[in-house]
C-alpha cells in the first residue's frame, strides 16, 4: 500500500536530514500536523491469537513489553510512531500515528516507520485502509491539501474543525481524509480523528454485505419462482401421490432457503449494525455545510443507505420466502391428510362390507353345518335302530329315524349356536 509513497520519498533531496531530525525528537501524538493510518483486517476465529502473536513479534524485535496473553487491545509508543491494535467481533484494527517527515504531507502515511516485513504480514485479509492527515487551519499546507481532497467536506462541532475527503481509494488502495483543526485542543482533534477513522472502517465493513446481497438475489429468485409454481398447483385437484411428490420438492426447496438464510443472516445483521454505527458517529460530528460540497451525512444517504436498503430487502425477502414455503407445505400436508382420511374411510367401508358378507357367509355355513351334522347324527342312530329291529321285531327303524330327525335338527342348531356364542365371548 505504501510502495508508491516510499518510492517518491526515496528520491526526496532532504529525506536523510528529515528522517534524522524526526527520529531525534520525541513523539507527541495528535499534535497538528499529524498522520493517522488505520488498517482493518478480517480473519477467522483464531484471529485474536494470531494478532497477539503478531504484536508480540513486533515488541520482541523492538525490545518492548508484549501484550497480555488474553489481551484484545494493545497500544505501544515507539518514540517516533505509535501503534494501537484492537480486536473487534469479526475484524481487527491496526491504527498507526506519526508526525510527518517533511513538508509533502500528502505523500506520507503513518506506517512509514513500521518494519515493512512485519507490516506486509498482518494476519487476515485487509478490508479497510485509511489515511488521515491532521493539520492546523493556519498551516501553509492546508490550501493544497484541501484542493487535493475536496469532494466531500463539512464543518465539525460548530466549525471547531473541518473535514475533507474524496471517499475514493488512491493508487495504494487507501481512502484519504483531511482534518483541519482550529485552535490547539489536541483531545478534540483526537476524538474527531477517531470518529472519522471509525466512520470509514464501519462504512466499508457494512458494504461487505452488498456483494452477498447480489449473489443471494439470484438464488432467492429461483427459490421464489419454484415455490410459486408449487403453490399454483394447489389450486387444481390432484391425487395423493402427486401431492407427496410436491411435498418432497417443497422440502428440498425449504432446505435451500434455510441454507441461504443461514449463510447470509450474520452478514446482513452485521451490516445493519455497522450502518447504524456510521450514522451515530456522523451525528456526533454535528456537521455544517461548506458551499458546493456534500456532507458526510448526504454522501452516506446517497451511496451507503441504498446499499443497506438492498441488503435489508433481500433479508426480508428471504424470511418471506421461508414463511411462504412453510405455508405451502402446511396446505399440502392438510390436503394429503384429507385425502388420506378419505382413503381410510373408503377402506373402512370396504372392510365393513366384507365383514358383513363374511358374517352372512358364516351364517350360511352354519345353516348347512346344522343340516349336515343332523343328517350324520340321524344316520348313525339309523344303524342303531336297524340293529335293534332284528332283536325287537316290533321296532320300525325307518319310523324311529323319521321321529328322531326333527329333534336332531333342533339339538344340532342349539349346540352350534351355543358354540358360536362361547367363541365370541372368549374372543
Amino acid at each position: 500500500m505504501t510502495k508508491a509513497r516510499e518510492h517518491l520519498w526515496r528520491f526526496h533531496p532532504d529525506r536523510d536530514r528529515l528522517l534524522a531530525e524526526t527520529h531525534a525528537r520525541p513523539f507527541t501524538p495528535l499534535r497538528a500536523p499529524m498522520l493517522a493510518t488505520r488498517i482493518a483486517t478480517l480473519a477467522g476465529p483464531s484471529a485474536p491469537e494470531d494478532d497477539r502473536a503478531h504484536v508480540t513479534q513486533l515488541c520482541t524485535a523492538l525490545g518492548r513489553r508484549p501484550p497480555a496473553p488474553d489481551a484484545r487491545w494493545f497500544a505501544i509508543d515507539l518514540g517516533t510512531w505509535r501503534l494501537r491494535w484492537e480486536r473487534h467481533t469479526e475484524f481487527s484494527t491496526w491504527t498507526f500515528f506519526r508526525a510527518p517527515l517533511g513538508t509533502s504531507i500528502a505523500l506520507e502515511t503513518a506506517t512509514a516507520d513500521a518494519p515493512p516485513e512485519w507490516l506486509d504480514s498482518l494476519p487476515g485479509e485487509v478490508i479497510v485502509a485509511t489515511n488521515l492527515v491532521i493539520v492546523a487551519r493556519d498551516s501553509p499546507d492546508t490550501p493544497g491539501l484541501i484542493a487535493k481532497h475536496e469532494a466531500v467536506g463539512s464543518t465539525l462541532l460548530n466549525d471547531s474543525a473541518r473535514m475533507f475527503t474524496e471517499l475514493r481509494a488512491d493508487m495504494d488502495g487507501m481512502t484519504n481524509y483531511l482534518l483541519v483543526v482550529s485552535g490547539k485542543d489536541e483531545q478534540l482533534a483526537g476524538r474527531l480523528a477517531l470518529s472519522l477513522l471509525e466512520i470509514e472502517t464501519y462504512r466499508l465493513m457494512a458494504l461487505l454485505a452488498f456483494p452477498l446481497a447480489g449473489e443471494a438475489t439470484g438464488l432467492l429468485s429461483k427459490i421464489e419462482i419454484e415455490a410459486g409454481e408449487i403453490a399454483s398447483q394447489l389450486a387444481s385437484p390432484a391425487d395423493a401421490d402427486t401431492d407427496r411428490a410436491l411435498l418432497a420438492r417443497l422440502a428440498i426447496l425449504a432446505g435451500e432457503a434455510e441454507t441461504l438464510s443461514a449463510r447470509t443472516s450474520f452478514r446482513f445483521g452485521a451490516a445493519t449494525a455497522y450502518h447504524q454505527i456510521v450514522l451515530d458517529r456522523i451525528e456526533t460530528l454535528q456537521e455544517g455545510r461548506i458551499a458546493s460540497l456534500q456532507t458526510l451525512d448526504e454522501f452516506m444517504e446517497r451511496r451507503l443507505a441504498p446499499a443497506m436498503r438492498t441488503c435489508d430487502t433481500v433479508s426480508r425477502r428471504q424470511h418471506a420466502a421461508i414463511e411462504r414455503i412453510a405455508r405451502t407445505e402446511q396446505m399440502l400436508n392438510t390436503r394429503v391428510e384429507v385425502a388420506s382420511e378419505a382413503t381410510n374411510a373408503a377402506l373402512l367401508r370396504s372392510m365393513d362390507l366384507r365383514a358383513k358378507e363374511q358374517l352372512q357367509l358364516q351364517r350360511a355355513v352354519e345353516g348347512f353345518s346344522v343340516f349336515a351334522i343332523a343328517y350324520y347324527a340321524v344316520s348313525l342312530f339309523g344303524y342303531l335302530f336297524k340293529g335293534l329291529a332284528k332283536s325287537v321285531p316290533a321296532l320300525n327303524a325307518d319310523l324311529a329315524m323319521a321321529i328322531l330327525a326333527p329333534f336332531a335338527l333342533v339339538i344340532t342348531w342349539f349346540l352350534v349356536r351355543r358354540f358360536g356364542a362361547s367363541f365370541k365371548d372368549n374372543g
